[in-house]
């Protein structure tokens, strides 16, 4: 496991002419032969004895090379990245909801308004359809808080003076899926109505070319929908006997069986 495998000491090279794209990549012992690369994060450049300005410039190189070095590996390559999501750590739900759509997958209704009497009578909607109230969920990260009391809305209020906010439906109890090879490992608590998604999801993966997405599930008021997309899979969110299988499946993609190795186990 490598945090920034183009950072020193390593010595790397990458070549664009009309044959193609070449690289090579030396650690401290010589060249590095890679058979295969699962890709778990974003380059990381250590900021120390860096000045900030000149920290934020290397660190922009470092991810600009590390997605050429990615996107020009013959070997396998789970998780290959795009530079829309290479660049876009953790986006938001709003961020996927058009990508989500168009593979049929329901999300949350929501509202972006710096508008508080908008945003208001959206919440009374959802009341009036027997809901808690509203959730507000920052455009920049994957945080959510419920918007349900006199207070709740005041503080939302005020945030609306300097920018819109994002409100939405709140969902039912979620559960995790790991789209991994064409395939889809569930948590335990699958019902019929979430196992007739997977087709669904499948083709999301595959849209956005990555064999290795997760995606929360949650029920919402027009049946089983998406409520949060992880491009880079967390492992810890899922039952020992899911995480087994989501390796097994791992491994088949890192080491194609009948490939001359058996896919490790």
């Amino acid at each position: 496991m490598v945090a920034s495998p183009l950072a020193p000491p390593a010595r790397f090279a990458w070549r664009l002419d009309d044959d193609g794209v070449s690289s090579r990549l030396e650690f401290g012992d010589g060249l590095a032969e890679i058979d295969g690369v699962l890709v778990r994060g974003t380059a990381w450049l250590d900021p120390t004895g860096w000045a900030p300005e000149d920290h934020a410039y290397m660190q922009a190189e470092m991810l600009a090379a590390t997605l050429a070095w990615l996107a020009g590996l013959q070997c396998p390559v789970v998780n290959r990245p795009s530079a829309a999501l290479w660049y876009r750590d953790r986006a938001s739900l709003l961020t996927w909801r058009r990508a989500l759509r168009r593979c049929g997958l329901t999300t949350p209704e929501q509202v972006v308004t710096n508008d508080p009497a908008a945003a208001r009578a959206f919440g009374r909607r959802l009341e009036g359809a027997g809901l808690a109230g509203a959730v507000y969920s920052p455009l920049t990260s994957d945080a959510n808080y419920l918007v349900a009391t006199p207070a709740a809305w005041q503080s939302l209020t005020d945030l609306q003076e300097r920018a819109p906010v994002c409100v939405s439906e709140p969902h039912g109890a979620t559960l995790p899926a790991c789209v991994v090879g064409g395939r889809v490992v569930w948590d335990d608590g699958a019902t019929p109505e979430t196992l007739a998604l997977e087709a669904r999801l499948i083709r999301l993966a595959s849209s956005t070319g990555l064999d290795f997405l997760e995606v929360v599930t949650a029920p919402l008021r027009s049946g089983p929908g998406v409520v949060m997309v992880e491009p880079m899979p967390v492992l810890e969110h899922f039952t020992p006997a899911a995480r087994s299988r989501i390796l097994d499946a791992l491994a088949d993609l890192l080491v194609p069986v009948g490939a001359g190795t058996e896919a490790i186990r």
